[in-house]
């Protein structure tokens, strides 16, 4: 392993953990007592890790410790206290990304000048499986090369790592490397002389079905009625719409002939809004909804039509009627319940429960305490044994890692090719993906960027290309461990902020063409199919009613023919792998327009996007010299191996060997 580095905190190696660190902030202005916090990847950025803190040399310095159990990486942080941030003042070693700058813990990493650990996710392995992806960071003023030499068993090589993308104080390089039996020995230049033995995980335990799945993203309460029943009002923020489980069953027929292989539910146990997120009886299935009986009707018919049901699993808080909180509203801290939820711990005053954002009737629970976490783990085997085949965690990053890993132990038992899926807000999945805490993880990011560069048109697509080779970078985890998408039921729709922005000659549809087009798992929000919208969506988080209508009974023409243009979509992404499978390789990107390779067994398709004007985009390869449209958006014209593209058009172009 790579030399201690005195100037920056590197820990040898990880089977050390946990092991003691002390850090040292300046908080200008801070009350003495003020709590000092510890944020970043080692945990998810939102969530402070409590640090023992003393008076510093300065008065407002503090100097914290903290205990922490990590794998080898390295891991951007800071400290909060009193709300202001501060880097860590003994160490000089920091990361830097849009002027933000960090501190940066590494274990069993590489020093100065490079940022390197043999882990994830500078190492993973591909989505191909064939080979796997070594990616490091040199320290700008070191300069402009990096090169890697590497031995596993007889074979053995060097290479120039080519250049991978660039943040404000490092320049990323990246190479691919054969797998192989044997751990493989990695040396860089410049760099320690000292070389980083990488033992390469087996291959990953996802299941086939999970590998070339579609999501499709079913609010219940808005998504049909029982058969008969009255439907397409649009009642309003927080009020039932009449969703019932008889009523998805009822769309199967359309939604597998649509592409959809997974149908994703938000909770359907007994809660008390019309959402569900607010848990009243956790093992039971709302009587409104159909109860027991109409779940287990849908999971048949879905089995039977080759669909299969993913859950959700929500226990962040809890709303009226909860046993356990009523007990606690009638007699507060003396109900032997109080230690279920969180307080706050006021200097002055009695605790008072800690409610989810702004409500005041949805206290938090502590997933901490025992009773709570058996609870979890109790309705976590109901729907291993109500036959669902994966679970949504709602709200991962905040859920205990051990619980986590817990969750999943515990659904895979009694249902061993399951699929735990993270609502995860932060990049680094990798964190919650190595330490067997979840199978995939929401991509929030691309989401992000999706929605500036295509809907809200207000980021070029070479930022928006640097953006996406970051997240990968920071992700760690390719393929199918990421689930991609648009719109979500907590954000706007993506045709809503497309019209918002450009007006109703726009639609959704170039998201959901690039979507279709990427890697990893896609999923579509009901009623996307249609390019379903708002008039006037909000844009607060998790307070998106108006987008959250009740899906129409009878689509109109224009959805329609959008329905049939996604239908063609997902069957072209079903019947080619690379479009399925396909490593991605960004081949241009500037202004308005966007060019990305997929490629996979010999199979080679470009794929065109353009939101600016009217654009020839040469499309000269040595390689595959033939090109034929295999699908166009909008207005697209192939002469040879020119695309033309008018505004608002994309295109998938199969290549072929001369």
């Amino acid at each position: 392993m790579p030399r201690q580095d005195p100037t920056s905190k590197i820990l040898p190696a990880s089977d050390q953990r946990p092991a003691s660190w002390t850090f040292r902030g300046a908080f200008p202005g801070i009350e003495p007592d003020a709590p000092v916090e510890l944020l970043g990847e080692v945990s998810d950025w939102q969530t402070g890790i409590p640090l023992a803190a003393s008076a510093g040399a300065d008065p407002d310095e503090r100097i914290a410790t903290a205990s922490l159990d990590l794998s080898t990486s390295v891991y951007s942080y800071k400290l909060r206290a009193g709300g202001r941030w501060s880097l860590d003042l003994d160490n000089p070693r920091t990361r830097a990304r849009d002027g933000i700058r960090n501190s940066v813990l590494s274990v069993g990493g590489a020093p100065e000048p490079l940022l390197f650990a043999p882990a994830p996710p500078f190492v993973v392995r591909a989505a191909e499986g064939d080979h796997f992806i070594v990616s490091a960071g040199l320290r700008r003023g070191h300069g402009e090369r990096l090169r890697l030499s590497w031995q596993s068993g007889d074979e053995g090589g060097e290479i120039d790592m080519p250049p991978l993308a660039e943040e404000d104080e490092h320049l990323f390089f990246r190479a691919k490397l054969p797998c192989s039996a044997h751990p493989t020995r990695l040396r860089f230049e410049p760099g320690p002389n000292e070389a980083f033995l990488v033992t390469l995980a087996p291959e990953d335990d996802l299941p086939a079905w999970w590998r070339d799945a579609v999501l499709y993203t079913i609010f219940v309460d808005r998504f049909a009625p029982r058969p008969g029943a009255p439907w397409g009002h649009d009642p309003g923020p927080d009020r039932p719409a009449g969703g019932h489980l008889d009523g998805i069953r009822a769309a199967l027929p359309r939604l597998a002939d649509l592409g959809v292989t997974v149908l994703y539910l938000t909770p359907t146990i007994v809660a008390a809004s019309c959402h569900r997120y607010d848990l009243v009886d956790p093992l039971r299935i709302d009587p409104a909804i159909g109860g027991e009986p109409a779940f287990a009707r849908l999971v048949e018919a879905a089995s039977a039509r080759g669909l299969r049901i993913l859950v959700d699993l929500a226990f962040s808080h809890a709303g009226r009627g909860f046993p356990p909180y009523e007990d606690v509203r009638a007699r507060g801290l003396d109900s032997p319940f109080a230690k279920w939820f969180l307080w706050t711990t006021p200097r002055r005053g009695a605790p008072r429960l800690r409610h989810y954002g702004r409500r005041e009737d949805a206290p938090l629970l502590d997933l901490d305490h025992p009773e709570v976490r058996a609870l979890v783990l109790e309705a976590t085997t109901c729907w291993a044994k109500r036959g669902a085949s994966g679970l949504r965690l709602d709200m991962a990053a905040e859920v205990p890692l051990d619980l986590a890993v817990s969750i999943r132990q515990t659904f895979r038992r009694d249902k061993p090719d399951a699929v735990v899926l993270g609502e995860l807000v932060p990049a680094h999945a990798h964190r919650w993906i190595g330490r067997g805490a979840l199978d995939c993880a929401a991509d929030f990011g691309f989401h992000d960027v999706l929605v500036d560069f295509l809907a809200r048109r207000v980021i070029p697509a070479e930022l928006a290309s640097l953006r996406l080779t970051l997240l990968e970078l920071d992700r760690g985890a390719p393929g199918a461990r990421s689930l991609r998408f648009v719109s979500t039921h907590d954000h706007p729709r993506f045709g809503s902020i497309t019209r918002k922005h450009g007006g109703p000659s726009r639609t959704g549809l170039l998201g959901l063409f690039v979507l279709l087009a990427w890697p990893g798992v896609p999923s579509l929000l009901y009623g996307e199919e249609y390019d379903l919208f708002a008039e006037t969506p909000r844009t607060e988080p998790e307070d998106v009613w108006p987008d959250r209508m009740p899906l129409p009974r009878t689509p109109d023409p224009a959805a329609t023919r959008a329905s049939s243009l996604v239908r063609t979509l997902l069957a072209l992404r079903a019947s080619r792998p690379a479009l399925r499978r396909g490593a991605v390789h960004i081949l241009f990107a500037e202004g308005g327009v966007f060019v990305f390779r997929r490629e996979h067994e010999g199979e080679r398709i470009d794929v065109a996007v353009n939101v600016g004007g009217l654009v020839e985009i040469d499309l000269e390869d040595d390689e595959f010299p033939g090109a034929s449209l295999l699908f166009c958006l909008g207005e697209a014209r192939l002469s040879g191996p020119t695309l033309t593209l008018a505004t608002n058009a994309a295109a998938l172009v199969l290549r072929a060997r001369g």
